[in-house]
């Protein structure tokens, strides 16, 4: 390396990991579950939803959600990757809106 050439900060930071460091993997569960313990006030807006989709279209669909935040006329879903982000805002936009009762509805994808 050229002794000119100083990057501030170079080797002056300490690291400190805990001793026992490890990764945990938690299984996935459905958003139904969850938002049942976290988010109990949108179980009705699932519930409509689930008879608008149908069972087969809202497992499919909506079950393997990440999130969803909902804020006034606005909801706000996090689908796992673009295709299925895309999925949703093709098929389903229509019958979120309905079930929740909102008037904008945006799906992001998480990765």
């Amino acid at each position: 390396m050229r002794e000119d050439l100083v990057v501030p900060g170079e080797n002056e930071e300490k690291f400190i990991v805990a001793a026992d460091t490890r990764v945990v993997t938690i299984p996935f569960t459905p958003l139904e579950e969850r938002m049942a313990k976290e988010k109990p006030y949108l179980m009705e807006g699932l519930a409509k939803l689930r008879d608008l989709l149908g069972p087969d279209k809202f497992k499919k669909y909506i079950s393997s959600v990440h999130n969803i935040n909902k804020s006034g006329r606005a909801i706000m879903l996090i689908a796992d990757n673009e295709l299925h982000r895309t999925n949703i805002e093709r098929d389903c936009v229509a019958a979120i809106m309905e079930a929740f009762e909102v008037d904008n509805v945006r799906v992001v994808a998480m990765g």
